[in-house]
């Protein structure tokens, strides 16, 4: 079973034990909860995402770091843990053959952390997410806030759209009833039942109501409905950069201008590659 998770972690969250040949950055994971490390890492980042000041920077990192996040998610909804410690990992930033930017978390090793005795899963869950967010990923929330100088409650709500999109596409991965209902009800618990003594907030940040706006949907098919993020990434505050049609700073009618631009841009491509068949 571990084999399988190490190998749905490394490919869905980039968590690995292979080291990228030609990084752009490395750093130890254990030193992205102090502040000299964090200014290490946002001095790198920084100019690889044409930021235009370290607090953009700095929220694109948490977002990524969503990431792990979800790892640790998907390996407590299958009952199977590895140590994600960031003691044992090493984070890797090098640049995807398609030109972008990509991440790398590369564990020195693979420890297999106990699973939940019988009859004991919603303890032992309460007792692994707890940790998890409180020990590991909350230095590194503090440690970010600081060296970016960006609000820290702002940096928390960057996880919960993401940690949603992700357990949607599980869900739409598996045909296990089981599965689909043990995914709701372990998104229920840490987005509704975990304390926010776990985040050491006086509110749980994952405890969020999302906002559903449309979405255009291509020439002959229907608009959808798509979550608001719970906090802007701020790539706006990048060289060229805008609000993203899911930001929360974006006003009603900024939205429908983009949308309408995204039914133009929509019906075009579809009238090339009609022309094209």
């Amino acid at each position: 079973m571990s084999t399988d998770i190490q190998s749905i972690i490394a490919e869905q969250f980039g968590v690995t034990t292979e080291l990228h040949p030609k990084p752009l950055f490395t750093i130890a994971g254990n030193l992205l909860a102090t502040e000299i490390g964090m200014q290490e890492l946002l001095r790198a980042y920084t100019p690889l995402m044409k930021a235009l000041e370290p607090a953009a920077a700095g929220a694109y990192f948490i977002g990524r770091l969503g990431a792990l996040n979800g790892a640790m998610q998907y390996m407590v909804s299958h009952d199977t843990l590895l140590d994600l410690s960031p003691e044992l990992w090493t984070l890797q930033i090098f640049q995807h053959d398609k030109g972008y930017i990509e991440f790398r978390f590369v564990l020195s090793e693979i420890r297999l952390l106990a699973g939940p005795s019988e009859g004991q899963r919603g303890a032992w869950r309460e007792e692994r997410l707890t940790h998890w967010y409180d020990m590991h990923i909350r230095p590194i929330i503090e440690a970010t806030s600081v060296a970016a100088a960006i609000d820290i409650t702002h940096l928390w709500k960057l996880f919960p759209t993401r940690l949603r999109y992700q357990i949607d596409h599980w869900k739409e991965e598996t045909a296990s009833e089981a599965l689909l209902q043990r995914y709701e009800e372990d998104w229920t618990f840490v987005s509704k039942e975990l304390s926010g003594q776990a985040f050491r907030r006086n509110r749980n940040p994952f405890d969020v109501k999302f906002i559903m706006i449309d979405y255009p949907g291509t020439p002959g098919e229907p608009d959808k409905q798509i979550r608001m993020k719970s906090a802007c990434c701020m790539y706006y505050r990048t060289e060229g950069g805008n609000y993203c049609y899911t930001c929360p700073r974006m006003k009603p009618v900024e939205r429908d201008e983009r949308k309408e631009l995204l039914r133009e841009k929509f019906a075009k491509e579809a009238a090339v590659k009609a022309a094209a068949n």
